[in-house]
């Protein structure tokens, strides 16, 4: 597939002199948790000294129960048994309380996983991938808390803990979100600019240049990068289970349709309350769809395509309408409404390709970037006219 024009990478490299954005607008949480809780449990968990070091965080420690569950669960794999009290334990001793804290449906669904997997009510694979996908999705949601956690404790300047809570995050990254990343990087071939991992590592660095240089605005903005990216990898690993259930119930491989029904359902769960933000139908039949309690063989690849498209639509209009909204005087809130569209227009640009072709497509995101010089520079007749465009041609492809 060829690339289309670089909005991800201009977005990266034109934040230091953006630097428009305040917190970013999607950190309220996608599964319905109030932001401030969430913040509230990084800082209470993570930060109880000021020689605290990575090492010793929580998080670090939640990363290394979540890899020895991990290895364990994985002795299925050469037909070993796996111990099942140490999975229990485990999760109970170093995870389930943090989990809680952050949204109470993670812990149920990687309970039951937990619970079934004993028990042999379901397959066992599929209880694997319930505890996986499931710890997965909260340790999504825990990049996002310790995001805001980074800036309130620079904003009380508290500069040690704002650092370590970013270790967290770029330790999450390394651990989690990447090795993920890199799966869709290969099955989408995705390079260059549309390259999950490079968006997730620059995001990353341009936030790291940012935090050393006290510029919290421009890390507010870069942020985005790094979280939309890894929110990205998510739907598209997602999508990718409905296409490979729909080649295997065609080639009468049906033997794993349940275990890859459950992966989508893992990996949609870390994003599917944001998603209902943008089109709530689509979001919920999403959810019908990927419920292991529903026949796999009901997913059709088109089907869940057009509807994670109508959502992300559905967020894209939602932003463009509240930058209409705003006056001169919220110049900064529209700098950051404008620039959430743009990276959620960023994230079905495969299905732009394929509905628009490669030349309308780059067309989409040069007004796209237009769009948003308009906002900042506060051209509001521009910013409407393009928004309009934007919009009619976003319509287009979702009706």
């Amino acid at each position: 597939m060829k690339k289309s024009t670089m909005l991800f990478t201009s977005i990266t490299l034109a934040a230091t002199v953006l630097a428009a954005c305040g917190n970013d607008s999607e950190n309220a949480a996608n599964t319905g948790s109030n932001s401030q809780e969430q913040t509230n449990s990084a800082s209470k968990s993570e930060t109880k000294s000021s020689d605290m070091t990575i090492e010793s965080a929580a998080t670090t420690k939640q990363v290394e129960a979540y890899q020895e569950m991990l290895n364990e669960l994985n002795n299925m794999k050469e037909e070993k048994e796996v111990d099942w009290d140490l999975i229990e334990s485990t999760y109970s001793n170093e995870l389930k309380s943090a989990v809680n804290e952050i949204d109470s449906e993670f812990d149920t669904f990687i309970t039951t996983g937990i619970q079934a997997g004993k028990s042999g009510e379901i397959d066992q694979n599929v209880a694997r991938q319930m505890i996986d996908k499931g710890t997965q999705s909260y340790f999504y949601q825990k990049q996002k808390s310790l995001q805001q956690a980074v800036i309130d404790a620079k904003d009380a300047g508290k500069d040690e803990e704002a650092m370590l809570h970013f270790e967290e995050v770029k330790m999450l990254a390394e651990k989690v979100f990447v090795p993920t990343a890199e799966k869709r990087d290969s099955y989408y071939e995705l390079e260059g600019d549309s390259s999950l991992v490079e968006n997730i590592n620059n995001g990353l660095s341009a936030q790291e240049d940012a935090l050393s240089e006290g510029d919290m605005e421009n890390f507010s903005v870069t942020k985005q990068v790094t979280d939309k990216s890894i929110y990205k990898s998510y739907y598209l690993a997602a999508n990718s289970y409905a296409e490979k259930i729909q080649e295997a119930v065609g080639s009468g491989e049906t033997e794993e349709l349940q275990i890859m029904q459950t992966e989508a359902l893992g990996f949609y769960q870390a994003i599917k309350g944001s998603l209902s933000g943008g089109d709530e139908e689509a979001a919920q039949k999403l959810s019908e769809l990927f419920d292991i309690s529903n026949d796999p063989e009901a997913i059709k690849a088109d089907e869940v395509s057009n509807l994670f498209e109508k959502a992300f639509a559905g967020k894209i209009k939602g932003y463009h309408e509240k930058v209409a909204e705003l006056d001169e005087n919220n110049l900064s809130e529209g700098k950051e409404a404008a620039m959430e569209a743009n990276v959620f227009l960023k994230a079905i640009e495969m299905p732009l390709m394929e509905a628009l072709g490669e030349d309308e497509t780059n067309a989409v995101y040069e007004d796209a970037q237009s769009w948003f010089d308009a906002v900042s520079d506060n051209d509001a007749e521009e910013a409407n006219k393009l928004s309009e465009q934007i919009l009619t041609t976003l319509e287009s492809v979702v009706e």
